[in-house]
């Protein structure tokens, strides 16, 4: 018989061949592995520390169908393979018992059917941008050193121009449990996990990274823009990668309608993902001016997708933007003296001892020096994010500082944001995460990182330096003066593309004075998303409409040689879209393409969209206002980043070769200062 010991000698790949012939779950990490062979063996095993359970005691869900009668059971085998797209890799049949309902499967029981599913290749095209997208959501803002908050034995080392810092990440995933939570993920991504449903979870096997710190050619510094696309600003480059290697497992339909999830797993292993950001915070303010993370991820197959997000000040984000820092902070290495500042690391020392007067949401304690088989002497430090340990869940973090390291030499990180746990006590994370920010369902974030070599810059950051030649607050900005009112759409004047809006709706108005969208206008309501377009030559404007009484549609109105046509169009139930007051003055969509068009401005983003002084001809030009309560949550242009902005929106989509590639930008319409754009591209 197997023992412990024999397999704790044996690869995972070995360990999971004997799970798939065993006919056993096969994801996890080397101890869960061997934990379900001993079980099924018959070995009697106690739960390991740490492990995850239900709130029944059992462990989390990840049991196969379990088929009702065994006079139907072929049929339903048949029925479930027949919704698989692809090849399957494995389907073993095990008599069932004949039960009146469905029943909860203990973890010591084995399944009546377990399908092991299709590999990510055979699913279809639509899966190839699964874990970028999941990984935009979920770590997007983890990857990038941004948006951390100043605060203020020894004292931690100062950030120097050329430290770096590798590490090695360990035992960490993310899960996504329940329906409304993992919805809006499928929802906003184009039905990309349209066949997945209430469980997602993504085990990070094997990873490594480093963050550093560039030294510049100007005393360290390096030059950057902002998002007004202005030069000059001097800036510390702070950089994080990682390499990680990746299983996806979770569940699918029961039934083809997608009205019941069931209890089939499919499983996505031996993923690679990289991720590699960048940041520029400007020395003088220490204002995160721009932040560039690219991401990619390669299937089993070798088939690529990569993600290039590049973002600016989190203002633009509103409540969303409020959120980043909290999430941000524990999912990438802490920069120590960025976070204490000048306190002095000895046991006992902790934030509500009264001379410090600290003042961060995030509290800690020194627990004392302790000696670390890999990092020999070390101080460990506990943190607990206030608000949303009392609110939603906990964010937890558990550092081991030593001496003479401006990062930690090892980092444990805990999130869990769960509504079901809200209390009434919770200001700050309920003015951040509103209704349609943090849906119902469960998200558990757990990473670690431990250092493997560190290396030390010269000179230290030279924070709050003064220096000559950057922008003033007010150079180059578009003007108060030049905004203008809403009467019934943002305004556009724009002498570069031919049709413009204003054109457009007198046009509508004067053509089809019948129709429910002039009546709408004519009657106080307004266009809340507008976007122009040239698909067959002709310039279009596809035009969403609500007016007072919620009543809303949209239409496609093509410039014609009568004067103008209506294309297609159609109306919303009641209420789909709510009438809102909140529009405020912006400036014209003429004023803000010319910015976006300036040579050097973006020039990131000007490649993609822009063709000599114009826009290319395959790019969509147009606005969006966000106080529309439309639902679209996780979007790259979200409708949730705050009440009453209107963004300006730009985007392509094209094939080069086998590559389908989609770029996409928003800016404030008010301001003229970019918020973020991004370019995926994958294979067709």
């Amino acid at each position: 018989m197997q023992d412990r010991e024999s397999l704790s000698s044996s690869t995972v790949a070995q360990l999971r061949e004997i799970c798939k012939n065993r006919g056993l779950i096969v994801s996890g990490k080397k101890a869960d592995l061997i934990d379900r062979i001993l079980e099924d063996s018959g070995v009697s095993i106690t739960q390991r520390e740490g492990e995850e359970k239900t709130e029944d005691g059992s462990e989390w869900e990840n049991d196969a169908l379990v088929l009702d009668d065994e006079g139907e059971t072929r049929q339903k085998v048949e029925d479930v393979l027949s919704k698989i797209k692809g090849e399957v890799v494995e389907a073993e049949l095990i008599d069932a018992e004949l039960v009146e309902e469905e029943p909860q499967i203990p973890d010591d029981d084995q399944p009546s059917l377990v399908i092991t599913m299709p590999t990510l290749s055979s699913l279809g095209e639509r899966w190839k941008a699964t874990a970028a997208v999941v990984v935009v959501v979920i770590l997007v803002t983890a990857s990038a050193t941004i948006f951390l908050q100043r605060s203020s034995g020894f004292t931690v080392s100062e950030l120097r121009y050329g430290d770096s810092m590798n590490f090695n990440v360990m035992e960490s995933n993310v899960r996504i449990v329940g329906e409304e939570m993992l919805g809006i993920v499928r929802d906003s991504t184009g039905e990309i996990l349209e066949d997945a449903c209430n469980e997602l979870a993504i085990e990070i096997n094997d990873g490594s990274g480093s963050v550093s710190v560039t030294d510049g050619s100007d005393s360290g510094a390096i030059s950057t823009t902002d998002s007004l696309g202005r030069g000059g600003f001097l800036s510390a480059e702070k950089r994080i990668s990682m390499e990680l290697s990746l299983d996806f497992e979770g569940k699918t339909w029961r039934n083809e309608e997608k009205t019941e999830c069931g209890n089939v797993v499919w499983l996505l292993p031996d993923n690679e993902l990289s991720i590699d950001s960048t940041s520029w915070v400007e020395l003088e303010k220490r204002e995160v001016k721009r932040a560039d993370t690219s991401i990619s991820f390669t299937d089993v197959d070798s088939e690529t997708t990569n993600l290039r997000v590049v973002s600016y000040d989190d203002e633009g984000l509103g409540g969303l933007g409020a959120l980043l820092p909290t999430l941000s902070f524990p999912l990438t290495p802490v920069e120590l003296y960025d976070f204490f500042g000048d306190v002095v690391i000895k046991e006992g020392a902790r934030s509500s001892d009264p001379d410090l007067n600290w003042n961060s949401d995030w509290n800690w304690e020194v627990k004392g020096e302790v000696r670390d088989d890999i990092h020999g002497l070390v101080y460990k430090v506990d943190m607990e994010h206030e608000d949303i340990g009392r609110c939603y869940g906990h964010a937890q973090i558990s550092l081991m500082i030593k001496k003479g390291s401006p990062w930690p030499v090892k980092q444990e990180s805990n999130i869990l944001l769960d509504k079901d746990l809200q209390t009434g006590d919770c200001d700050f994370i309920v003015s951040a995460l509103s209704d349609e920010i943090l849906p119902e369902g469960t998200l558990s974030i757990s990473i670690t990182y431990s250092r493997s070599d560190y290396f030390s810059g010269n000179n230290e950051i030279d924070w709050e330096r003064n220096y000559l030649g950057g922008p003033t607050d007010s150079e180059d900005r578009p003007r108060s003066s030049t905004k203008k009112n809403w009467v019934d759409s943002m305004w556009d004047e724009s002498e570069i593309r031919e049709f413009d809006l204003q054109i457009a709706v007198s046009c509508l108005k004067a053509s089809y004075p019948d129709n429910q969208a002039t009546q709408a206008l004519d009657s106080g309501g307004y266009v809340w998303d507008a976007k122009w377009s040239r698909p067959t030559g002709e310039p279009e404007w596809n035009l969403s409409w609500v007016d007072e009484g919620d009543n809303s549609g949209w239409l496609v109105l093509q410039k014609s040689s009568e004067g103008c046509s209506i294309l297609s169009s159609g109306s919303n139930d009641e209420g789909d879209v709510k009438w809102s007051d909140s529009r405020p003055s912006t400036q014209t969509i003429s004023i803000l393409e010319e910015r976006i068009l300036t040579e050097g401005r973006y020039p990131g983003l000007a490649e993609y969209i822009q063709s000599g002084d114009s826009w290319h001809v395959d790019t969509t030009v147009g606005y969006r206002l966000s106080a529309i309560e439309d639902n679209d949550y996780l979007s790259l242009i979200p409708g949730d980043i705050g009440d009453g902005k209107v963004v300006m929106i730009a985007g392509r989509d094209w094939e080069s070769g086998d590559r389908s590639n989609s770029v996409e930008m928003a800016m404030d319409s008010e301001t003229g200062e970019m918020i973020l754009w991004y370019h995926i591209d994958r294979i067709v």
